[in-house]
């Protein structure tokens, strides 16, 4: 079996863990047998605790109790038992869940996060009642900083145990925590994602992430669920398919942690009642992935980067020889949105004129000031860590992550280019040394040349006494290979591939 405190394993693992994976297939599939193939009903005695649990049944103490609904606006009335009440798993029941889970995610070809508001709530807020999160909406939103599940869930996915993740929320905490852009599908819209605006309930969902959530629903071997109702939504099919399958011995199934109960709590393979931050944290300590430092470094500040897209933001095939591209985010760079956006589908009152037809009426006014997604750059902003851009007069925000994602070729697209980018081969040395300055790192805030520079020489792979040569004006040619290891950063920890 792998050795989860090393990230190795022995020459037998990989067929050891293969025969353990069927074999856990079957057995998930005979308790369904065992009743009938029928998912659990809340009378259920594993009803609390999950198919596959193999554990002390103790039931979980309640932390809030409630006969109201967990929502007004979810239709729950087929499930008269279903209450907004909160429940914790006792210490052992807890202790003997979190052990249970992590061997599911050794075993696991595919492990993908499905999460709702709940993951958040205590830093942005939610819609759900709750009995345990008294902050309400906190009117923060954009510069809301990770939470202590945030920060797990990017660690587990840096370390290769979380292979995608769809994500039901808007608020880039995911990526702010420091998980990949290009394996975070944000399906109901972002704040941070200019070409994927927040979906209204009227409106449709943006093509590339509807197919992108219809393939992780196939594809994926273990979902972990954290922090939804699961009350109806189209998205939720991403865990309840899993389930199904995982009921036929086809998959392993959904996982589920909560504090409060769903309409689909019966078709879990694990169900784990309590809070996401207490649950992961100890999942973390089982599962030992690669640690960050624990220090808090101050972000580097880049404005630009050389990446190995095209004009219209497709990124290049790999081994190609066609020039790179700059991505200039400085303040005043004009920028365009690429095709695919989702203005007109999402049905934000702030932005249909984006992409509109002349003479196209929204809630019966014909729109003004259409067009087809042009702009410019106005700031960066540290407080939401974003890139602050006006598009056709409408404030919108670009994730600072999408700079380095873009630098290391990670999204198949991106959601804007400049609109007459400059490339790896221009001629013109002063618009090239410009943006080779707008690419090098800068510490905010910091007048320790010597920290600058150890920081700078960390992200570049360049000498630290190098890089402060090149602060006293001494000046660093920038290679596109090196550019692209620029946008990292700092405290990322080292991807290492999970035990197989």
């Amino acid at each position: 079996m792998a050795d989860a405190s090393t990230g190795g394993c022995s020459e037998s693992a990989p067929a050891q863990q293969a025969d353990e994976r069927l074999a856990t297939l079957a057995q998930l599939a005979a308790a369904y047998k065992a009743r009938g193939d029928e998912f659990m009903t809340h009378t259920d005695l594993l009803f609390f605790h999950g198919a596959l649990y193999a554990g002390p049944t103790r039931k979980p103490k309640t932390l809030w109790a409630s006969d109201k609904k967990p929502r007004k606006d979810h239709d729950t009335s087929a499930n008269a038992w279903l209450t907004a009440s909160e429940f914790e798993d006792h210490a052992e029941v807890a202790r003997a869940k979190v052990a249970q889970l992590a061997q599911l995610m050794r075993l696991s070809r595919r492990t993908v996060v499905y999460s709702g508001a709940g993951i958040s709530a205590s830093v942005v807020g939610q819609a759900a009642l709750s009995g345990t999160n008294k902050v309400g909406w906190t009117g923060c939103k954009t510069a809301a900083t990770p939470t202590p599940t945030h920060h797990a869930l990017a660690m587990l996915g840096r370390s290769g145990w979380i292979h995608s993740w769809v994500q039901q929320n808007h608020d880039g905490l995911p990526q702010k925590a420091g998980f990949p852009q290009e394996r975070i599908c944000e399906i109901h819209g972002s704040w941070f994602d200019p070409s994927n605006p927040v979906v209204k309930y009227s409106g449709s969902l943006k093509d590339h992430e509807y197919e992108w959530m219809e393939h992780e629903t196939e594809a994926a071997d273990l979902v972990l669920v954290m922090g939804t109702s699961l009350g109806g939504l189209c998205a939720d099919q991403l865990p309840v398919v899993c389930a199904e399958r995982g009921r036929a011995g086809q998959s392993l199934g959904a996982c589920i942690i909560n504090l409060q109960q769903t309409a689909h709590d019966g078709k879990m393979t694990l169900n784990m009642s309590g809070k996401t931050d207490a649950v992961l944290a100890a999942l973390v300590e089982e599962l030992r992935p690669p640690r960050p430092s624990t220090c808090e470094v101050p972000r580097l500040v880049v404005h630009a980067a050389l990446v190995p897209y095209d004009a219209r933001g497709r990124r290049l095939p790999a081994g190609g020889c066609a020039p790179w591209m700059w991505l200039d985010l400085r303040a005043g760079a004009h920028v365009k949105l690429t095709k695919g956006h989702n203005h007109q589908g999402a049905k934000q009152p702030s932005t249909m004129h984006i992409g509109a037809k002349k003479g196209q009426k929204f809630n019966g006014e014909e729109l003004r000031n259409i067009g087809p997604g042009h702009g410019r750059v106005s700031k960066r902003d540290e407080a939401s860590y974003s890139f602050n851009l006006s598009i056709e007069g409408a404030l919108v925000r670009l994730g600072v992550w999408w700079l380095d994602a873009a630098a290391r070729g990670g999204p198949a697209l991106l959601p804007v280019v400049n609109t007459a980018p400059v490339f790896a081969d221009c001629h013109d040395a002063g618009a090239v040394a410009a943006l080779q300055a707008a690419a090098t790192p800068k510490l905010a805030g910091c007048r320790d040349t010597g920290a600058v520079a150890a920081l700078q020489a960390a992200a570049t792979g360049k000498p630290a006494k190098v890089m402060a040569a090149a602060g006293k004006g001494g000046g660093v040619r920038a290679r596109k290979e090196k550019l692209s290891a620029n946008m990292v950063p700092v405290g990322r920890a080292v991807t290492a591939n999970r035990p197989s």
